[in-house]
């Protein structure tokens, strides 16, 4: 159970969500931690910048950012699907096929740096 425990202190009164500059269902992620839902809460409480405005205004003192802050982690934790390419990446790593050129661009003098920094290909 991951329920962060001052949820079970919301009445439901929804002056969380009112109070929220970005319209974020505030109440709609506590509400799903309680239903133990952290893909949900996670999911709603996604946009959230931490401002606090919502727990300044709970009249139960529930720090609601921190729970989304929860949810979002223990979801990216626990419960996302894990990239096969991010697999792949750290076995190359942990291989050491980078260490050379890895090694090389410590030693390079800035100039090169720059250069190398220029050249470099650009995801779209």
């Amino acid at each position: 159970v991951y329920h962060y425990p001052t949820t079970y202190r919301c009445v439901a009164c929804n002056t969380c969500t009112k109070s929220c500059p970005q319209d974020i269902d505030v109440m709609g992620y506590v509400q799903a931690v309680l239903r133990d839902d952290i893909a949900e809460a996670a999911n709603l409480s996604f946009d959230c910048v931490m401002c606090g405005l919502c727990a300044t205004r709970c009249p139960a003192e529930i720090p609601q950012f921190l729970v989304g802050i929860l949810a979002r982690r223990l979801y990216g934790a626990h419960l996302s699907p894990k990239a096969a390419h991010t697999r792949k990446r750290v076995s190359e790593i942990e291989a050491s096929k980078f260490d050379e050129e890895i090694n090389s661009i410590m030693k390079s003098d800035l100039n090169t740096l720059k250069k190398l920094y220029e050249k470099r290909k650009i995801e779209e």
